[in-house]
């Protein structure tokens, strides 16, 4: 090989580097862009649908829970006494029925108050023509063990709508096994037809 062939020898190495580089730029570098962007939004219609899906998900959950929660609910009393009278007759038994519930489990009874007009009832206040409504605020004595049986008690063996608006417990500084308990339980009772009320 002459001396010129050498010296062309570098020469061709860098064109064909060169002509490479330009196929590179002109059709590979855009196939490769194009196969990063299919990437890219199959990535995200992946996430989207992922996302949609666990939305759907989400609230499909949600409408069980609400379903579940309707099943559960239990009944409002039905009372036969003219419910325009502020007493406690108009909620029949369940006073007392509370009452022996406590005591079954244990609770002592401090005191009692009682409101027949319960203005930060959500159930009362927007429907005071159908429902009577009385919060009762118990003062217990007792443990944790008895107020979770009688939480336990209310819940399973109670047969009426009730709502526990207040919970606040706190323990004696000379035995902490007790607990001083203030609960409040609102009472709910259909207002009957004698008044010419309707029904909801």
């Amino acid at each position: 090989m002459n001396k010129k062939n050498k010296q062309l020898v570098p020469i061709c190495i860098a064109l064909a580097l060169l002509l490479f580089l330009i196929i590179v730029l002109i059709i590979v570098k855009p196939k490769y862009e194009e196969f990063s962007e299919m990437k890219i939004r199959a990535t995200k219609n992946n996430y989207e649908r992922q996302t949609l899906e666990d939305k759907i998900k989400k609230i499909d959950a949600e409408k069980a829970v609400e379903n579940l929660k309707l099943k559960s609910l239990k009944p409002i009393y039905e009372t036969n006494l003219d419910s325009s009278t502020e007493n406690l007759g108009v909620f029949g038994n369940m006073f007392e029925e509370i009452i022996k519930k406590a005591q079954k489990n244990g609770l002592l009874i401090r005191s009692i108050e009682y409101d027949m007009r319960p203005a930060n009832d959500p159930i009362y206040m927007e429907n005071s023509e159908f429902y009577n409504a009385c919060e009762l605020k118990f003062f217990f004595v007792g443990s944790y063990s008895q107020l979770q049986a009688f939480m336990s008690d209310m819940n399973n063996n109670f047969n009426y709508l009730t709502y526990i608006s207040q919970l606040k417990i706190t323990a004696f500084s000379s035995n902490t096994d007790y607990l001083l308990i203030n609960i409040s339980i609102t009472l709910y009772s259909k207002k009957n037809d004698n008044q010419g009320q309707k029904r909801h």
